[in-house]
Order: C-alpha cells, then sequence, then structure tokens
C-alpha cells in the first residue's frame, strides 16, 4: 500500500522576522528580486523552512558539513533560506560564508545570524544568485537544491551558474554527486478504492467517471510515500551527474534513458517511481528511496492510465524523457514510454511534473 501525504502548503508572505532587521544593512541586494514566477515568493514564508528544517536531510547535511574540511575557506550557500547551513559552515571553520538568498525569509536567515554573534563571519545577500555581487571566489559551494525526483525546480541551473562565476579552479561542491532512479510499482489497494468509490458516491453509480478520473491520474504526478514492497524490481539509474564541480549545465537540462529491468513478482504495474540519492562528501550519501526513512521530498509517483500484467521475472523495458517545460522551466515534461518482454503493444505516457500547491 501506498502511504498518502499532503504536501504542506507554501504561504507566499513576508516572514514577520523581516520587520526585525534593518534592511539596509544588507550590503549587496541584486535587482529585480521580486520580479519573478512565484517560486522565490513560495519560499518566503516560514512553513515550508519548518518543513524542511524538521526532515533528516538538514541531520545529514550537518554531518558533512562537519567533516568537509572547511576550516580557513571561503564558502558560499546558494539559498541559503533560514541560514542553517551557513552558520553550520562558519562553525566548522569557515573564513567567510556568503548566504544568498531570493526570498522575503533572507530577513530571517539575517537575524539568526545576527543572534548567533556571527556576523561579519557570514554575510547575508538578498537577491538571485545569477545576479549578485561578491568580492571574492569561493573554495566551496554549498546547496540544498534538490527537488521532488531531483531536477523539479531546477535549482540545479542556478547553483551551476554560481559555480561557473565564483568557484575557484580546484574548489568543490557540496553535494558533489547526484543520481536519479525509477522503479515500476504496484498498488492494487489504491486502484481497488478507486474503483469502488466511483461505483458508489453518495449512492450513485458513478463507473463512467472512473476513466476520466484515471486519465486525469495518469497526467499528473503525485508526490507520496510508496512503500518498498510495492516496488516489483530493483531500480534504474537514470542520470547520474558523476561531479557537479565539472559536469555542464547543458547535460541538466533534458534527459533521455533507457531502462531494462527484471519484475520480482507477478503483479499488475501501476506505475514508475521516481527518487534521487546525492553524495554529499565522499561516501556519504542522502537517499529518498523508498527503503529509506521518509524525506520531505518523498516521492514522485507516475501513474499508468491502464495497468499493466507483469509475470515473475519478465522484462520491464523502456525509456524515460524529461525536458525542462517551455512556458515554465522549473516544471518539466516528462515521457514514459514501456513495455514488457512477453509482448504487446509498447505505451506511452507523459506526465507534467509541476506539483506546485
Amino acid at each position: 500500500e501506498s502511504v498518502r501525504v499532503p504536501l504542506l502548503a507554501r504561504t507566499p508572505a513576508t516572514p514577520t522576522c523581516a520587520l526585525m532587521v534593518d534592511n539596509q544593512s544588507a550590503k549587496r541586494k541584486a535587482p529585480s528580486v521580486e520580479a519573478s514566477d512565484g517560486y522565490f515568493e513560495s519560499y518566503a514564508g516560514l512553513g515550508i523552512h519548518e518543513e524542511m528544517l524538521r526532515c533528516r536531510r538538514t541531520d545529514a547535511y550537518l554531518q558533512a558539513i562537519r567533516s568537509a574540511g572547511l576550516a580557513g575557506k571561503t564558502v558560499l550557500d546558494v539559498g541559503c533560506g533560514t541560514g542553517v547551513l551557513a552558520i553550520a559552515c562558519a562553525r566548522a571553520g569557515a573564513r567567510k560564508v556568503y548566504a544568498v538568498e531570493a526570498s522575503a525569509v533572507a530577513e530571517c536567515a539575517r537575524a539568526v545570524v545576527s543572534a548567533s554573534g556571527l556576523t561579519g563571519l557570514v554575510e547575508v545577500i538578498r537577491g538571485k544568485v545569477e545576479e549578485v555581487e561578491l568580492p571574492e571566489r569561493v573554495d566551496v559551494i554549498v546547496s540544498e537544491w534538490m527537488g521532488c525526483f531531483l531536477l523539479y525546480e531546477s535549482m540545479l541551473d542556478s547553483v551551476l551558474r554560481a559555480r561557473d562565476r565564483w568557484l575557484k579552479p580546484g574548489g568543490s561542491m557540496l553535494p558533489r554527486r547526484a543520481q536519479m532512479w525509477l522503479a515500476p510499482f504496484r498498488d492494487e489497494e489504491a486502484a481497488e478504492e478507486q474503483k469502488a468509490f466511483w461505483a458508489d458516491v453518495h449512492g450513485i453509480d458513478m463507473s463512467c467517471l472512473a476513466p476520466v478520473a484515471r486519465a486525469e491520474l495518469a497526467r499528473r504526478p503525485e508526490v507520496e510515500l510508496l512503500l518498498a514492497q510495492n516496488v516489483i524490481s530493483s531500480p534504474s539509474c537514470v542520470l547520474d551527474i558523476g561531479d557537479l564541480a565539472s559536469c555542464d549545465l547543458s547535460d541538466c537540462q533534458s534527459l533521455c534513458a533507457s531502462f531494462d529491468l527484471s519484475s520480482h513478482v507477478r503483479a499488475e504495474l501501476h506505475g514508475f517511481v521516481g527518487y534521487f540519492a546525492v553524495e554529499l562528501v565522499p561516501g556519504q550519501w542522502l537517499s529518498t528511496a523508498p527503503d529509506a526513512e521518509p524525506t520531505h521530498w518523498r516521492h514522485v509517483l507516475f501513474h499508468c492510465e491502464l495497468p499493466l500484467p507483469v509475470q515473475q521475472d519478465e522484462r520491464i523495458r523502456g525509456r524515460l524523457t524529461m525536458t525542462q517545460a517551455t512556458q515554465n522551466p522549473r516544471c518539466w515534461d516528462v515521457v514514459i514510454s514501456f513495455g514488457v518482454s512477453g509482448g504487446g503493444e509498447e505505451r506511452t505516457q507523459r506526465y507534467e511534473l509541476d506539483v506546485r500547491c
């Protein structure tokens, strides 16, 4: 069974701590930070930041920062949020930390830095990282840039542009490596529940609407927690960014990958689950796999419009294609083509990866 967890609504409001800080203290502000697609505004309220701070991903980052050898180094924190990672870098011995944040929560970060006695060592800069100016290049770039299924929100684009502008030759990135994974799943309980619901809606048979509901579900992925027992094969790595310090931006703006998997069980294939893993520092991975401890990213479920019967040990073959959406490159157009070795026509499903609340 899958465990459905509603996404926390992001409140596009200016945090109250913005009133606690003199805005003139922002030494280097980029212009036009308010003119955006709504992305930065979605991170202006503290609710979404509280969810992320409570997530185990924060503990993983703090552990990695402590072991990253930052003593005496300069650090750029891209998208610093409330400032927790920037402060951790300072406490790990960094000589200077530039904490860049485009949303209004930058004022909260500045207040937290001041309360921590780190003003001067940690400089919070309100602005887009593509537009801000720093007085020097840095040794390390730290960022929690990952979105659902790794690439959603396309914050990696900003991080790599910052890398090209501000990272010293031989400098390091945290995280240093990133992978995307895809696996088929089954969910008989959810399928039966939906069928039963439309068959008796307050005493009315609405079964004629069930195909419409399935078609809608099959167009837009869901962000949910999926139990590991619902995954019916080993996963396939569909993207491996081996070195974030040297990869090309263009390699992260589209992808096309094939997969060839063997089903562990006889079941109906109801869709594919997408998740990711990042290597923060050598040997320390943060995984969002179904068999790992849950995170605020959850999993992305790409539902099939119709289930596909699969036999045990049967091959599930296909292709995943992802491109940034034309109208909003923070969202992604996803195409999954798939079939089984036992025969039948190849199916193609198209999705819009846009999980904004």
